[in-house]
């Protein structure tokens, strides 16, 4: 009958197998969550790199996704008068519900009198304009928009190429894209301004 000094003796060799293979496993344990923790430090450091780089293309740098193109288009066709109106536009975001821009404005118009006798002309002038979002549907816009147009002159009996200033202010529905409906109110309007009437309603488009 084996007594305990012999059990000792019997699983002893065993026992330092058992310990060197738990040692082992220990060991590659320690190195796979090491691996691990190195793999996750990298990745956080990878993400902190990313949104410093967005973070300073936001601050310095110009960011193609926050232009945005757009404008106006009108007309009417009428008792002897054809109207053409066309505004292109394009806006850059400098913050995330403020834009301002640029575009132009070109009209063509015609007219024929009684006799049958036609005058058409070419309208253009550039726009400079900027728009705050003030709730997600309505905005408030404001715009200087310059027009060189033909007016009669009595005196030369002639007509004369004349530049008209118009300063509008307003606001209207519509959000960052899509449609939008505003109405502008003209400041600078007198007798020398091009359009008749100072008040103006517009559709016009943003994408």
């Amino acid at each position: 009958m084996l007594n305990f000094i012999d059990l000792i003796h019997l699983f002893l060799p065993n026992m330092k197998k058992v310990v060197i293979l738990l040692g082992l496993l220990i060991g590659f344990s320690s190195l796979g969550s090491a691996q691990r923790k190195v793999q996750q430090l990298d990745e956080e450091e990878a993400k902190k790199r990313e949104e410093l780089k967005t973070y300073e293309k936001d601050k310095k740098g110009f960011d193609k996704d926050k232009l945005t193109f757009g404008g106006n288009v009108g007309g009417t066709l009428s008792n002897g008068v054809s109207f053409l109106m066309l505004q292109p536009m394009v806006g850059y975001y400098f913050l995330p519900k403020t834009m301002a821009g640029v575009g132009a404005t070109y009209i063509y118009y015609q007219v024929k009198n009684n006799l049958g006798q036609k005058y058409s002309t070419n309208i253009y002038g550039p726009i400079i304009f900027a728009r705050q979002q003030v709730l997600p549907s309505i905005f408030a816009h404001g715009e200087w928009q310059p027009i060189n147009y033909e007016r009669y002159n009595l005196t030369k009996n002639n007509y004369e190429r004349f530049w008209s200033n118009q300063l509008l202010l307003g606001g209207g529905y519509g959000g960052k894209t899509g449609v939008f409906i505003f109405a502008l109110y003209d400041v600078l309007h007198d007798e020398n301004s091009f359009y008749a009437n100072p008040l103006m309603i517009r559709v016009g488009f943003m994408f």
